[in-house]
């Protein structure tokens, strides 16, 4: 709780437009002012202590979650028995594997909307302040992240060492050819950029399904044809790829669609 104060404050007394009367008492309240205060937070630099402070509260929330390891996340059974596919529900911000896949946006540097429920927001919240810094000193060079397009980031207190941020298509009124690609684009890049780092476990959530509106069984078709595709050519370069889903729906969809692939 004192760690928590603290860093309420500090981010308060940073920000003079946002005002508050007074702090909440009970602990939920207190996480969610937090957790906005670092959803709205510019770019820009922060004290050493409260980084150190920030690690230490996010660490010993990390200790309260269920983690799951990819070691024990079983590729696709009897039906898949050659295949380093595996399909996953749950939250990938409890997941320990070598790098978990971000559904960006162009900025590159999270979402401001604060407590959002996109998982651009979840995973920079769970990350700490410590990942928009990095994030910020990268699309500093690049200006803006163009769709399918991907970069790395450590992972913080995140159970996954590395981010991989990637900009899925949004769609207004009706998928084109060139949307099908850019989504195609966004498993094969965050791939390649694994590869070039060494990473041999990766882990994708449905990208562009939600607040960028992607049709779920479509997104899903090329999601795994997209990897598929990338293995068959790459065979010794990752042990496990995962699909994360966090609904029912898009676990039966993924089931389905691995079954017919």
């Amino acid at each position: 709780m004192e760690n928590l104060d603290f860093l309420i404050k500090y981010l308060l007394e940073e920000n003079k437009k946002v005002k508050v009367e007074n702090i909440p008492e009970d602990i939920i309240s207190k996480k969610r002012l937090y957790r906005s205060l670092c959803n709205i937070r510019d770019v820009k630099p922060i004290s050493e202590e409260y980084l150190k402070i920030e690690n230490e509260y996010l660490q010993e929330e990390l200790k309260n979650k269920v983690i799951t390891e990819v070691k024990d996340i079983e590729a696709l059974g009897k039906e898949f028995p050659k295949s380093k596919i595996c399909l996953w529900k749950g939250d990938i911000t409890t997941l320990k594997i070598e790098a978990i896949v971000n559904a960006a946006n162009s900025g590159g540097v999270g979402c401001f909307i604060p407590c959002h429920n996109c998982i651009d927001n979840i995973i920079n919240s769970a990350s700490g302040v410590g990942l928009r810094l990095e994030c910020g000193k990268i699309m500093e060079k690049i200006g803006v992240l163009e769709t399918g397009k991907a970069f790395i980031t450590k992972g913080y207190n995140l159970p996954s060492e590395h981010v991989i941020h990637t900009v899925g298509p949004i769609i207004y009124d009706f998928v084109t050819e060139e949307k099908e690609e850019d989504l195609a684009n966004c498993y094969i890049n965050s791939l390649k950029l694994a590869k070039e780092n060494n990473i041999r476990e990766v882990a994708f959530p449905c990208i562009s399904t939600g607040e960028f509106h992607f049709p779920k069984d479509l997104a899903s078709e090329i999601a795994i044809r997209s990897v598929k595709e990338y293995l068959s050519k790459n065979k010794d370069c990752f042990d496990k790829v995962v699909f994360n889903v966090f609904t029912d729906e898009d676990y039966e969809i993924y089931k389905e669609n691995l079954k017919e692939g």
